[in-house]
């Protein structure tokens, strides 16, 4: 017989909460899955996620959104049929943008 250890941790009920209907929707309880949290960090000697600060996070949505403009501006440039805007018309567009993000982000 294996021989087991209990843990006592303190963490806000929330995030208890959520974490349990998470690891349910996957078929696991909470002993299981902090379980194969602590396997895989000896597995691979580290943290099995990457950590990041919350700039990292907002600098990454950021650069997806960039990215999903730049492309949707590929598709229409390419595309016969799209609406052609006037340089000034396209930078009333941009800023429209831009302070809907601003808001979005502050």
């Amino acid at each position: 017989m294996i021989a087991t250890s209990r843990i006592a941790i303190s963490i806000d009920e929330d995030v208890k909460q959520n974490a349990q209907k998470v690891f349910n929707e996957m078929g696991l309880d909470m002993t299981t899955a902090i379980d194969l949290f602590l396997r895989m960090a000896i597995i691979e000697k580290r943290i099995p996620f990457e950590i990041r600060t919350e700039q990292v996070y907002r600098e990454a949505a950021h650069t997806a959104y960039i990215n999903a403009a730049l492309d949707e501006s590929m598709r229409e440039a390419n595309d016969p049929n799209a609406i052609r805007y006037t340089h000034a018309e396209i930078v009333e567009r941009m800023n429209k943008r831009h302070e809907a993000r601003s808001r979005v982000h502050a």
